[in-house]
């Protein structure tokens, strides 16, 4: 489709690019900033969240599938604090990655993977529309990081320009 590839619509990519950064690093500054999270209290409010997911799978048509709640028993509980320091940095390092056009396909990909995860944990919320819009953004490839840092950082690495 023209509006994934067309150069000219580079701006409305960026502009849902920096908003989807704004979701992101705004839910992991209020994550650092909050309670339960990281520091002393690091784990307790990711344990409370995997164990509302926990309680979402049971009965005949569970929100969260067995093999899902398999993995929060198995791995993801007894590694709380170590899955809330992830998540708390995570969601401020994808903001700034998306914000900036930095590494975006990289940040995207992030993003996608814990909104993923939020969902599969039987939690609605945002989450289909901020995975959503991670989807288009990839979809619409350079378009979507042209006007940001990855239009130096990419030729870096790559050796390549950078063209849309």
């Amino acid at each position: 489709m023209k509006i994934f590839r067309d150069k000219r619509f580079s701006i409305i990519w960026t502009v849902l690019r920096i908003w989807l950064g704004y979701q992101w690093l705004t839910a992991g500054i209020e994550k650092i900033t909050g309670q339960g999270w990281i520091g002393s209290k690091a784990g307790v409010s990711i344990t409370g969240f995997l164990k509302g997911a926990l309680a979402k799978a049971t009965g005949e048509h569970p929100l969260v599938q067995w093999w899902y709640a398999s993995f929060i028993k198995s791995f993801a509980l007894p590694n709380a604090k170590i899955f809330s320091y992830l998540v708390a940095f995570g969601e401020i390092l994808v903001g700034i990655s998306l914000i900036l056009g930095a590494l975006t396909i990289v940040g995207l990909i992030a993003g996608a993977f814990m909104n993923l995860n939020y969902m599969l944990a039987g939690t609605t919320s945002t989450n289909p529309i901020l995975y959503t819009a991670a989807i288009l953004l990839m979809v619409a490839g350079t378009n979507a990081y042209i006007l940001g840092l990855d239009r130096f950082i990419l030729p870096k690495i790559f050796n390549k320009k950078i063209t849309s």
